[in-house]
């Protein structure tokens, strides 16, 4: 009986990998690590339904604080910003992980900077390579830097940025320069049920200064990495006109995609921002 049972046990975990946790384990290898980087003034907290959504179906998810947000960040620049995801980014390349980044407007332009030092890992240099690789940045109505701007110094936010920014000096910057005709409930989360948008509105906090004023250094989107642009049709910071001005600039690479969402996709249009997110990372079934 001892050869028979054996035979019985060892069958039976061969099936435990098909079913069960098993089937999980098997479904979740070939799905990257999401890294999500929220907006200035808002915490990784944004991204809470998402990434359960994401989790749910299998993907390692890593939601990052900006060090620039925050009532005593007056003095941190971008460089904590960049190195808070170059860390998870070489955590997770160690591991033999691929990894897709995605930064929501000022976040767009962390990730820029952050995957710098990775150019050597991009999927579009090395698809077939078995280590782990960046498979992309998808830019969630993104404020980031132009080509034109790595040849010099970038412009003063103070010139660029939307009227509804108030600057406390060179210290720090908040959201509510007009509240009466740029609330966040409008600016921000104008998809959102109004007691919804009434509490992210209230858990904004000031962003720095000298990071969102730091000049970029690095291009991404010019084919050394793949690279998604999301517009949203009613997004009420970055218009349509101005994230067509992004893809249309000579040297630009991008795969586009436009929905009816607002400037916060992930809280107001969670399943589309997920579809996003997975056809990028070609999931496979």
């Amino acid at each position: 009986m001892a050869p028979y049972f054996s035979f019985i046990v060892l069958l039976c975990a061969f099936v435990s990998l098909l079913t069960g946790t098993g089937a999980a384990a098997v479904g979740t290898a070939t799905k990257p690590t999401v890294i999500l980087i929220p907006a200035a003034f808002s915490k990784a907290t944004v991204y809470d339904k998402v990434k359960h959504k994401l989790s749910n179906t299998g993907y390692d998810i890593v939601a990052v604080d900006l060090p620039s947000v925050g009532r005593g960040a007056s003095k941190v620049d971008r460089t904590p910003e960049i190195e808070a995801v170059q860390k998870v980014l070489s955590r997770r390349i160690h591991q033999g992980k691929d990894i897709v980044l995605v930064g929501n407007s000022y976040g767009a332009t962390v990730i820029c900077d952050a995957v710098k030092d990775f150019e050597d890992k991009s999927a579009m240099k090395y698809p077939s390579s078995s280590n782990g690789k960046i498979l992309g940045l998808i830019f969630f109505s993104g404020f980031i830097p132009y080509i034109s701007e790595l040849s010099g110094a970038g412009p003063d936010i103070r010139h660029i940025s939307p009227s509804w920014f108030r600057f406390e000096s060179t210290k720090r910057v908040f959201w509510d320069n007009d509240i009466k005709n740029h609330p966040p409930q409008f600016t921000l989360y104008n998809l959102l049920p109004s007691s919804e948008a009434r509490t992210y509105s209230g858990s904004l906090q000031p962003s720095s200064f000298a990071a969102l004023n730091a000049t970029a250094t690095y291009i991404p989107y010019d084919g050394k990495f793949r690279t998604l642009y999301f517009i949203g049709k009613y997004d009420n910071t970055v218009p349509s006109a101005l994230a067509e001005s992004y893809l249309v600039q000579p040297g630009a690479k991008w795969e586009n995609v436009t929905i009816d969402g607002d400037h916060s996709p992930m809280l107001s249009r969670p399943n589309e921002f997920v579809n996003i997110v997975r056809r990028f990372s070609r999931e496979k079934a």
